[in-house]
């Protein structure tokens, strides 16, 4: 597969995810703004959708009683509802403690960043995942290292920047995807490829 072939895909993947790291980046401003809402936002997020997933596995364990595992769905919905309540009873408790979450998350997700950037370091602008990466390392470093959180607000500033972040290097990466129609850096594409 050539790279002619191979550009309306291109064109087509990286639209989307400009316009997707567009609304990140967006996300990110509001979380940077307003980090005490969107920190309670989180909580609030992830508590009912607890809620739900719980009820899915009460359904889940009526429809499937006669395959076995009927008391395990049971337990699994009493864990997500326990969990979403905590959650959703006590938010800014609820904070506090998915702060720890979040910092754990972002470290694996600056680690996974750092491994995509050793995979694409051939190619030009990808310095942008490797920047993002080492970002991203750093504040979930800094969000465990000032656990408990002093106030609720840290956790909306630094998952802000975070988003900010991983969006720019999402949009420079996808625009240098379109124009350079993937071309390794420093590597020229033949005529004969065009």
């Amino acid at each position: 597969m050539n790279i002619e072939t191979m550009s309306p895909a291109i064109t087509k993947a990286s639209t989307w995810l400009i316009v997707w790291s567009s609304v990140v980046f967006v996300c990110g401003i509001l979380a940077f703004v307003l980090p005490l809402t969107f920190s309670f936002a989180i909580a609030l997020v992830i508590g009912f959708l607890l809620l739900v997933a719980g009820v899915a596995h009460l359904v889940f364990a009526f429809q499937t009683r006669g395959l076995g595992g009927f008391v395990g769905h049971m337990l699994l919905c009493a864990i997500y509802e326990l969990a979403a309540v905590f959650l959703l009873a006590n938010p800014l408790l609820s904070v506090i403690s998915l702060s720890l979450i979040l910092a754990v998350f972002l470290i694996l997700e600056g680690v996974l960043e750092l491994a995509f950037y050793f995979r694409l370091r051939r190619f030009r602008h990808s310095i942008w995942v490797l920047i993002d990466g080492i970002g991203t390392l750093i504040l979930g470093i800094f969000l465990v290292r000032q656990w408990p959180p002093a106030t609720p607000e840290v956790i909306g500033i630094l998952i802000g920047a975070s988003l900010m972040l991983s969006a720019v290097s999402r949009i420079v990466l996808s625009l240098a995807v379109r124009t350079l129609g993937l071309v390794p850096h420093g590597l020229t594409v033949s005529s004969t490829e065009r």
